[in-house]
């Protein structure tokens, strides 16, 4: 059935054309969010889902993986950076550059017609075989470096202990997957203080424009540091995506992505989440935006087979709860833990291969559901 939105009283053409763009985008009803294919892992993903599995369980941060940006399997090399403890952010300057700078030259050669010298030029002359010479200069402006994070979602693991019976809780009750709690494994790796460069705070990540629209922010007081009331929020985030867009793929793709932005993009190839993977090339749809479902689907199979790639991790302590204010007027209150989990207080964990597009901010657009259009979970 289609369904039907109400815009809020704002007026002008432009909300109009929000309007036909969302009918065209929700015209075919959406299937049950609470089914065993909720969450489909497609046939053209799985490759990404696969680097993203290995970046998370195989790879120490002091390995550096330089790969296609496109094409994330195709793995030039690993790095492994000498020594121990988490790499300075020199270090993962200089590994950065260096890799780029040695596959750059070795790409553009290749391109130029050279026939391959040494091990690692017929390693990556063997990646092209049967592609077109041009695709030699392309690859070469098409290079990214990938930090492993292996410790740091071992860590995250252990520190998902103090608020995954909360949030499954939150989501059972809104009626969506409780398997939702680990998208927090994408955006903070359940750091409740985390901060990123573009003012997104907290565990869910809530920008200050989207997170106003669920919670209360203001001078004195940031629900975004409150586990509880940030997981509602973020679940009714998830919800109105859902209902929005139809799909999981696609309602988590617009947590990262925008709502409104993946509705034109669900619109350009009829709400097909695998077409938009592979062809979408629209305004922001960079490489966070479309690696952001492939990441949860990863997450979501550590999860599942988490004593298979952390053997013994069920046994290991978990880290001690600390606490953060949720007031910001440090004269009054003293801080305090909201229930059970805890308010983990931790710098900011994002490296600089994390998404830095935090474009999460929502449209005033209100879908007004019919009483028998919400969806069944």
């Amino acid at each position: 059935m289609l369904k039907r939105f109400a815009i809020r009283a704002c007026g002008g053409a432009k909300w109009a054309a929000v309007f036909s763009l969302l009918m065209l985008v929700c015209a075919v009803s959406p299937a049950s969010a609470g089914t065993q294919l909720a969450f489909p892992r497609p046939a053209s993903l799985e490759p990404n889902v696969d680097f993203w599995t290995d970046v998370f369980t195989a790879y120490s941060y002091r390995d550096f993986l330089i790969h296609d940006r496109d094409r994330v399997w195709k793995v030039y090399q690993v790095l492994h950076m000498p020594g121990s403890g988490s790499p300075t952010q020199n270090d993962v300057t200089w590994a950065n550059a260096y890799l780029k700078a040695k596959y750059a030259d070795i790409l553009e050669r290749l391109a130029a017609g050279n026939e391959p010298v040494g091990e690692d030029e017929r390693r990556v002359a063997a990646m092209f075989k049967d592609e077109a010479p041009d695709a030699y200069a392309a690859a070469a402006q098409n290079l990214r470096v990938q930090q492993g994070l292996r410790e740091r979602f071992h860590e995250a693991i252990l520190r998902r202990r103090h608020y995954e019976p909360l949030m499954e809780r939150v989501f059972r009750t809104a009626g969506l997957p409780v398997e939702l709690a680990m998208l927090p494994h994408v955006e903070s790796g359940y750091y409740n203080s985390s901060r990123s460069s573009a003012g997104a705070v907290g565990i869910w990540q809530f920008t200050r424009s989207t997170g106003r629209q669920y919670m209360k922010i203001s001078r004195r007081r940031d629900d975004r540091l409150d586990p509880v009331k940030s997981t509602q929020a973020a679940a009714k985030l998830l919800q109105y995506n859902y209902d929005v867009l139809g799909s999981w793929p696609l309602a988590i793709t617009a947590y990262n992505h925008g709502t409104y932005g993946t509705a034109r993009a669900a619109e350009a190839y009829g709400n097909d989440y695998s077409r938009i993977f592979k062809y979408y090339d629209g305004p922001h749809f960079g490489f966070a935006s479309r690696n952001y479902y492939a990441e949860f689907l990863a997450a979501l199979q550590v999860h599942r087979y988490e004593d298979s790639y952390f053997p013994g991790i069920e046994d290991e302590a978990t880290p001690p709860a600390q606490v953060v204010r949720t007031s910001l007027n440090t004269g009054s209150r003293r801080p305090h833990a909201a229930m059970s989990p805890s308010r983990t207080h931790h710098p900011v964990k994002r490296t600089s291969s994390r998404r830095s597009d935090q474009a999460k901010q929502t449209r005033l657009i209100q879908p007004a559901l019919a009483k028998n259009s919400k969806s069944s979970h």
